[in-house]
């Protein structure tokens, strides 16, 4: 198709509309492509989609469209809604069930998509579905353009959701392997919330960004005729250029006022325009068109009832408003430009809009569903203390959380606060927008979480408000911040609140073994409340957790930690599901501890269906901070078991679940291993650009930063940058030493230390190293750990003890399972015995560890070998 006939009416935008095109070709051939439309209001972008829609489906292509407003802003998804509703609804029951298969049918669940199973129960509190439904939400999409090629346009992108902006960018990373061409047309600075979110999207490297100039006073001229019927003098060509700044739609709204007898500039410019059509209107149409104002849009039969108008007179004002060109013609009731909308509402009093609010959204709560419309018209209500307004805001914000927009719930949570509430429902809805707050990354939770403590109707509803606080605080590694907090709710409980008391303490001990400079504050303390867990018969899942991560970093016998492990789940599985009053982070916390204890003490056998049965059911529930841990630590696992394809995919996976409002300490965690298993590839170019975003965490000094730097070492000792790795592994020991975390099962610095002295020809540092880590890993007491120490102290030691120590290494590494380790111990023992004279033995020592160094993709240890 040409680009004359796709421009059609449009004026000077042929150059624009040849880019979109360009992008609709790529697509139809398999190159996903991304447009961004910028401009002002009135510039023309929703005449240029338009253009460019009639210009997709001509060539054959799919056309999904949404428009996002101003009033379902924080209706979670919307946008998303608007462009995936209509296939599931025209799609037979076969093509539906082929949409909506696996994935793409967890979402659509959660969402309530047309034709999509409901979620076998709604998640709760605890359950974070953010990834699961962008994750379901891109493979309906995929499923779609499996079909044939999709054209994805989205206007006024500028009031979209941030839910729906968020799953934009998801796609966006994955859009050049599928057939589909975005174009999203946005405002340019537009203020709120979401503009940091849209900015990411229209910013990223893949974006052709088409900028709209202003018309030529040419254009304008031709405008002005065409409108006016004659030619224009040229002083109200000079008046229209100022006023409308060369913008298309308003250089016609200027037509309407020139014959009206008025002349403005955009809102109020537009909004005398229409009042004075609507002056010459019956009285009924100007009823229906404020009524429209205030919904936004609607079908006739609720802007019926706002405008308090039988439906057969309000289709007729609907008919009477299309044809004076306020209203787009068919349904939806739609304005035809956000300018008039706009304009129209400008006539309206404040007292007008804050009932025609309330009155709308009193209508809406008639229907099933309708939670969050109804949320948007009473977020510019006035408060007065209505326990409905609370009610209905809180349901809105139950649903958003519900559906993975903690952005949305904040908002509905601090009108429901504004309202106010009784005074005995204060504190709970703190507690939840202070969540809500720190999930989406939100500034003031901090202020929120505290204030849902101090206004706790007593001690222990503070306490319980406090370990979410200390969890928070946590997670942006403010870890003294958070002892200080927990310690100061135990000292308000009274004695009969023991277990509350030792939750409390089991909270307190994690931060501080996070933080070098806190650890030691809390070492007594967390030796005692080990020995109390443990001596607990009743000890609650996250208290024994707790007790078995401490009782392993510290070095305990590895059986220690992992009984306590085992009772965790069991006390777990004697509780019954997840409680449903904490954030979603908590259950991660807790199962994050007792999986982690599980791999560190080795008890593979054990762990492996654990995991794998969590991520089951965390993309069942779409539970999103679950997904997260689960793959972590399957890809710890499949990693010290050797398996490197499986570790990487893991990893990847889970960096994928990191992309949405949680925790950096995760993204930092799966970055770390996917970093490792590179090196361990002999991809070094790639384990460094995934390097790189994450490298200015590595000097943290805190415990989301310590597997990176030991990452970061083995990289840099891979590179032949021995010295670089050796400052990390060194630096690694010191923050370790600090905090009191002395298990080598954890992060085996003294080893890899010690040969990188060795490599530097410090024999004797790194003989104490070696023979210090070879002392801890024999008081841990199990196999991989050990195997991994002897293997260093045998390459320090060289010479009969260095063989022998070989030699037990790789015994302990194939019992540990460890095939990979075993593999490079053999490596290292065929090289002594070949700089030996011993060729034959070395020869096969040598073999055996090619070909598993091959089996399982490891190509520096293959070329070692």
């Amino acid at each position: 198709m040409k680009v004359a006939a796709a421009t059609g009416a449009l004026l000077e935008r042929s150059d624009e509309m040849a880019r979109i095109e360009s992008a609709l070709a790529d697509a139809r051939t398999g190159r996903g492509r991304f447009v961004v439309v910028e401009g002002p209001a009135g510039i023309g972008k929703t005449a240029l989609l338009a253009a460019a829609r009639t210009a997709a489906a001509e060539g054959g292509m799919r056309v999904l469209r949404s428009r996002a407003t101003k009033m379902e802003t924080n209706f979670a998804f919307g946008v998303v809604r608007q462009l995936f509703e209509p296939p599931l609804v025209e799609a037979s029951e076969l093509e539906r069930a082929d949409l909506l298969q696996d994935a793409a049918g967890v979402a659509a669940g959660l969402l309530g998509l047309p034709g999509a199973r409901p979620a076998d129960a709604p998640p709760s509190s605890g359950v974070d579905p953010s990834f699961a439904i962008l994750h379901g939400l891109y493979w309906l999409c995929a499923n779609l353009a499996a079909a044939g090629p999709l054209f994805l346009a989205v206007d006024d992108a500028h009031w979209a959701d941030a839910a729906s902006v968020r799953y934009l960018a998801f796609l966006l990373t994955r859009l050049e392997e599928l057939d589909i061409a975005l174009v999203v047309a946005t405002r340019p600075h537009e203020a709120g919330t979401e503009a940091g979110l849209l900015t990411t999207l229209t910013t990223d490297s893949s974006a052709d960004v088409i900028h709209l100039a202003p018309l030529t006073r040419a254009s304008v001229v031709r405008l002005l005729e065409a409108g006016l019927g004659r030619a224009p003098n040229q002083d109200v060509v000079d008046t229209c250029l100022r006023v409308t700044q060369g913008r298309p739609f308003l250089v016609r709204e200027l037509v309407s006022a020139l014959t009206e007898g008025g002349i403005g500039s955009d809102v109020e410019g537009v909004g005398r325009s229409v009042r004075l059509r609507l002056g010459r209107l019956p009285e009924h149409a100007g009823r229906l068109a404020r009524a429209l104002a205030v919904l936004e849009q609607s079908d006739l039969l609720q802007a019926a009832r706002l405008a308090s108008l039988e439906e057969l007179a309000a289709a007729d004002a609907a008919d009477l408003l299309a044809t004076a060109g306020i209203l787009e013609s068919g349904r939806p009731l739609t304005f035809v430009h956000p300018l008039v909308r706009d304009g129209t509402y400008s006539e309206l009093s404040s007292s007008e809009r804050a009932q025609g609010h309330r009155r709308a959204a009193e209508l809406l709560a008639e229907q099933a569903g309708a939670d969050a419309r109804v949320a948007e018209h009473l977020l510019v209500s006035e408060p007065a203390g209505d326990h409905w307004v609370v009610e209905r805001l809180i349901a809105a914000a139950r649903a958003a959380r519900k559906q993975g927009a903690p952005d949305s719930e904040a908002v509905f949570l601090r009108r429901a606060l504004a309202e106010p509430p009784p005074p005995d429902d204060r504190s709970a809805l703190l507690l939840d927008l202070g969540m809500a707050e720190a999930s989406a990354g939100l500034a003031d939770w901090p202020e929120h979480l505290q204030s849902a403590v101090d206004t706790a109707p007593n001690a222990a509803a503070a306490a319980e408000a406090a370990m979410v606080l200390a969890h928070a605080l946590s997670r942006v590694q403010r870890y003294t911040e958070a002892v200080e907090v927990l310690d100061r709710a135990a000292s308000a409980l009274d004695p009969g609140h023991a277990e509350l008391a030792l939750q409390l303490e089991a909270a307190a001990v994690l931060p501080a073994l996070n933080d070098p400079v806190t650890a030691p504050s809390v070492a007594f303390r967390r030796e005692r409340f080990r020995e109390r867990a443990a001596s607990d018969a009743a000890a609650p899942p996250e208290v024994l957790a707790s007790a078995a991560f401490v009782s392993i970093l510290t070095n305990e016998p590895a059986e220690t930690g992992a009984d306590l492990a085992t009772r965790a789940l069991l006390a777990q599985d004697s509780a019954g599901p997840v409680s449903d009053s904490g954030p979603w982070f908590s259950f991660a916390a807790w199962f994050s501890h007792t999986t982690f204890a599980l791999l560190l003490a080795e008890r593979y056998a054990q762990l492996r269906p654990l995991l794998d049965a969590s991520i089951a059911q965390a993309r069942v529930t779409g539970d999103g901070g679950r997904l997260a841990v689960g793959l972590r630590d399957r890809g710890w696992l499949a990693l010290r078991r050797g398996d490197l394809s499986a570790a990487e995919g893991d990893a990847r996976t889970a960096l994928a679940a990191t992309e949405l409002p949680a925790p950096p300490m995760y993204r930092v965690m799966n970055g770390s291993l996917l970093i490792k298993v590179l090196v361990d590839q002999g991809k070094l170019d790639d384990a460094e650009q995934v390097l790189a975003p994450l490298d200015p965490e590595a000097g943290s000094g805190f415990a989301t930063a310590w597997g990176l730097r030991f990452a970061r070492g083995r990289l840099r000792v891979a590179q032949g940058r021995v010295a670089d790795g050796l400052e990390d592994f060194l630096g690694l020991g010191a923050d370790l030493t600090r905090a009191m975390i002395s298990c080598p099962s954890y992060l085996p610095w003294r080893s890899e230390a010690s040969l990188a002295q060795l490599a530097l020809g410090d024999r004797e540092s790194a003989g104490r190293l070696a023979e210090e880590e070879l002392g801890l890993a024999q008081s841990f007491g199990t196999s991989r750990a050990l195997g991994v120490a002897k293997r260093a102290a045998g390459i320090v030691a060289g010479g009969e003890r260095g063989e022998l120590l070989l030699r037990q290494a790789i015994d302990a590494l194939e019992r540990g399972d460890a095939k990979l380790e075993s593999a490079r111990a053999s490596a290292d023992l065929g090289a002594m015995l070949r700089r030996r004279n011993r060729r034959i033995e070395a020869r096969e020592l040598l073999r055996e560890a090619l070909d598993a160094a091959r089996g399982a993709g490891a190509r520096l240890l293959a070329e070692y070998a």
